[in-house]
């Protein structure tokens, strides 16, 4: 079977894609992953061949080159896999009367959801405008005949058949809203990951606390400063991940129980973790809880406010609110929850429901059955 993956090029999105990519070759499938030029060295090491469409910084731009990309791409192809938020995807297969199957890195959407995520800002904030979101989506899509009037709209009321969901149904909110024949709950994807440089844990005295903030928001070097504040006198250990925009020079001087790094091996990093300071991304959440790690988490934008709410109502951890933290605040709560044993109890337990799927392999079979109906 030949498949085209589609995707855009927001590494929480592109990330957990990659162990069902390798899943898939594994079976005897062939793959070819379009995406932006920058993502190419990493395609290629999943097995998967590599097509590229023009990267953009204005989204609607980008999102535009993706599609006429695949359609010149996908003749010849069985089947299109593609994320959410690239919301051509099934159209782009509708054109050569082929089957899609979408992909959510994030939690599954409805209107309540969509609505959380518009609101809580980021590059979607200035979609609370419709007639924003129907000018923008009339820009993007000139020339498909859509179902809608708005892509956020089409991504609600257009989907397709079979929907593959990378956390569990438990996480989900609203998970009555999603029918169980189309939307496959398959929990997180772990699979092995090469680092783009050597990585050696620190040797481990103390618990261990991690911190990072993601791949989009990383210019918080005022953040980064309180959390030094914090635990510098406490017996704990501490691994940060501070991004690519802050040097560690700009931190001042750095306590012995720090370990500081522009980017670390996250899984490896995790395995180690007593508890997670985070920003609440869908991928760093579901990696969180299959190793285990109660996490704080500082939401920003899209999904991250509504992943932080669902912790704290399966008492998995703790919000708090960025614009109003403080040292003392970040480590109140960060022992607090490190020594709250309901909260160890419910992550452990969480834990042994996503370890008991192997949400790659479950992908895959789900694929091949929907397909063998193409047959």
């Amino acid at each position: 079977m030949k498949i085209l993956f589609i995707n855009l090029p927001f590494s929480g999105h592109i990330i957990p894609t990659l162990g069902l990519v390798q899943e898939l070759i594994k079976r005897g499938h062939k793959i070819t992953y379009l995406l932006t030029p920058d993502w190419k060295e990493k395609i290629l090491h999943t097995g998967a061949e590599f097509s590229e469409y023009q990267d953009n910084k204005k989204l609607s731009v980008q999102m535009r080159n993706a599609y006429d990309a695949a359609i010149k791409l996908a003749a010849g192809f069985d089947l299109v896999i593609y994320e959410q938020f690239f919301f051509l995807g099934k159209h782009a297969a509708e054109k050569f009367n082929m089957p899609a199957i979408r992909i959510f890195t994030s939690m599954a959407s409805n209107e309540s959801i969509m609505k959380e995520f518009v609101n809580a800002g980021g590059m979607f904030g200035v979609f609370r405008s419709k007639w924003v979101c129907r000018q923008w989506t009339k820009e993007v899509a000139k020339g498909i005949e859509l179902k809608t009037d708005c892509w956020l709209k089409e991504i609600l009321h257009n989907p397709p058949e079979l929907n593959l969901v990378y956390t569990v149904r438990n996480f989900q909110p609203y998970a009555e809203d999603f029918k169980e024949e189309n939307y496959k709950f398959l929990g997180a994807s772990i699979y092995q990951r090469v680092p783009d440089k050597p990585f050696a844990m620190p040797p481990k005295k103390y618990p261990l606390i991690y911190i990072s903030l993601g791949t989009i928001v990383n210019n918080a070097a005022a953040f980064y400063k309180k959390c030094i504040r914090a635990f510098e006198h406490e017996n704990v250990q501490v691994i940060m991940s501070i991004g690519s925009l802050v040097s560690k020079d700009s931190l001042g001087k750095i306590p012995d129980n720090f370990s500081i790094y522009p980017f670390v091996p996250q899984l490896e990093v995790l395995e180690n973790t007593d508890i997670f300071i985070t920003h609440g991304g869908m991928n760093s959440v579901t990696e969180s809880l299959y190793y285990g790690v109660p996490m704080i988490v500082i939401p920003f934008m899209t999904d991250q406010p509504l992943n932080a709410k669902r912790i704290e109502e399966l008492h998995l951890g703790k919000k708090l609110e960025y614009k109003n933290i403080t040292s003392e605040i970040i480590r109140e709560a960060t022992l607090s929850v490190m020594e709250n044993s309901s909260i160890r109890q419910q992550t452990l337990a969480m834990k042994k429901e996503l370890r008991s799927k192997n949400a790659n392999a479950l992908g895959a079979d789900i694929i091949d059955e929907y397909m063998s109906g193409y047959c």
